[in-house]
């Protein structure tokens, strides 16, 4: 059950062509120790074989992606099929676990990762890592037991400058 502090994230059909693929995002108690963040990608069952594919490659995209840069102090958890409709993974805020010799960016980073909503980290990774290709426009809805729905509707431009290539449903 969730808690008055709990926010939650769901965002419907964001890959190209296809309805029945969505994931949600449940953020804890704000005053709770940082953990990882789960995300529950749910949908068709002949589809999210494909898309789990993409999603294994999640873990190790510091291969793919350049994780030195502002924005990108992060990690994800192996995805974990729950059923052939449920695969669940977490965002991991690696921020503050190597300051290094540039405490000021570590702080920044950490800032970035609680402000953003995970919804855009993870929309950026299909792409970039999964190469999976987006929705032309994104619904994003945020909310909680105290605030009412809130929906945001953007091009897919505004989330990552290109999109992917791998539909998980042929045209």
């Amino acid at each position: 059950m969730a808690s008055q502090t709990d926010l939650w994230i769901k965002v419907p059909n964001p890959f190209w062509g296809v309805e029945t693929v969505g994931f949600s995002v449940r953020y804890g108690a704000v005053d709770a120790a940082p953990s990882d963040v789960p995300f529950f990608v749910e949908g068709d069952a002949r589809l999210m074989a494909p898309l789990g594919e993409q999603l294994r490659r999640f873990p190790s995209r510091e291969s793919v992606v350049d994780c030195s840069g502002t924005g990108e102090a992060y990690s994800w958890t192996e995805p974990i099929s729950l059923s052939d409709e449920v695969i669940v993974m977490a965002f991991r805020d690696r921020s503050l676990s190597d300051p290094g010799s540039d405490p000021v960016r570590a702080y920044r980073n950490r800032l970035l990762n609680q402000m953003v909503p995970l919804a855009f980290p993870f929309l950026r990774d299909c792409v970039r890592v999964g190469g999976l290709r987006l929705s032309a426009v994104i619904s994003v809805r945020i909310g909680s037991q105290e605030i009412p729905e809130i929906e945001l509707a953007l091009p897919v431009q505004d989330i990552v400058p290109t999109n992917g290539s791998i539909c998980l449903q042929p045209p």
